[in-house]
């Protein structure tokens, strides 16, 4: 049995489905690639949880560092952003996974020459699209609230994006922008006082962690929330833009051979972005709303895209493909 033991460790935004089910595929890809390769891969001691704190992310980095680990793989734009000089420095090599806008966030040079220390896979949303599939779902929208953090880079661009869109459709829009977790059941309410039909969120971490917490206030409301990522979805958002996680698991463990065990230059490695390939839609919230399940998937048919309709439910299921 081959000797040769790489250490890695795994950085984390904070505590919620989406991010949680990354760590889990990151976790099972290492061991399948260890079990493949002959290889023993270290991770289970440097595993961290940023909790949303830029400063404790970034001491995290400095552990890291000091512990000389082969390679660190971040979760979301924050602990990459954190991390990425105090890496550099000490010339660990870092991959990225959820990181939407990887080029506004200034963690990469470009995609197709991220850095010589950097890349990773891109759930880049566009908000053009998004935007689209909610006025395709309720043609009769004319007042949307757009709900999301505007510290996030990944929630900037397809905002922007969606706004753009909006304008051109003649659908008027407001906005509530919590900065912290809970802030946000109170901006929600704002947008329902504020007499908007539907709203769009994107894939915001700050509006995920507190998801569970706001869609029933949605639902009893009557207002479909429009998101970007299908993890809303399970933790009761209306409707969801979804990528298979599976598939960007395996996309990630080929980044992981061809830096550890190929020896590539991670700016010769692309960045891979991950496509939105269905529309996800919570079950008991398309019942609760009234909607016909049936007309929904036609008209988003016509998106070119695929439906999925999904049970609420805290975290997903270790054997899902999702």
């Amino acid at each position: 049995m081959s000797s040769k033991i790489y250490r890695i460790g795994i950085v984390k935004y904070t505590d919620h489905a989406s991010l949680n089910r990354i760590e889990a595929g990151i976790r099972t890809g290492l061991d399948r690639l260890a079990e493949q390769q002959n290889i023993t891969i270290d991770y289970d001691d440097l595993v961290f949880d940023g909790q949303a704190d830029m400063e404790r992310m970034k001491e995290i980095g400095r552990i890291l560092a000091g512990e000389k680990v082969d390679l660190v793989i971040s979760i979301a734009t924050p602990p990459t952003v954190a991390m990425k000089e105090i890496l550099e420095a000490a010339e660990i090599p870092m991959l990225f996974r959820a990181v939407s806008d990887p080029i506004s966030a200034k963690v990469i040079d470009s995609y197709e020459h991220p850095g010589r220390y950097i890349t990773g896979t891109s759930d880049s949303l566009d908000g053009r699209e998004l935007a689209g599939v909610m006025l395709k779902a309720v043609p009769e929208i004319r007042k949307a609230g757009l709900l999301y953090n505007t510290e996030e880079f990944s929630s900037k661009v397809p905002v922007q994006e969606a706004k753009e869109f909006l304008d051109e459709h003649g659908v008027e829009w407001v906005e509530a922008t919590p900065h912290t977790e809970d802030e946000v059941p109170a901006a929600v309410m704002e947008l329902i006082h504020k007499g908007v039909q539907a709203v769009l969120t994107p894939t915001d971490n700050t509006i995920m962690s507190a998801e569970m917490q706001i869609s029933p206030l949605f639902t009893s409301a009557g207002i479909p929330q429009f998101t970007g990522s299908h993890a809303f979805t399970i933790n009761g958002a209306f409707m969801g833009l979804g990528s298979y996680y599976r598939d960007s698991d395996i996309r990630t463990m080929s980044l992981v051979e061809n830096l550890l065990i190929k020896g590539k230059n991670p700016n010769d490695m692309p960045v891979i972005r991950d496509p939105h390939t269905f529309a996800a839609i919570n079950n008991q919230v398309c019942d609760a709303l009234g909607f016909d399940k049936d007309l929904l998937k036609s008209r988003i048919a016509e998106l070119g895209m695929n439906t999925m309709f999904l049970d609420s439910q805290e975290e997903f299921d270790e054997d899902s493909d999702l």
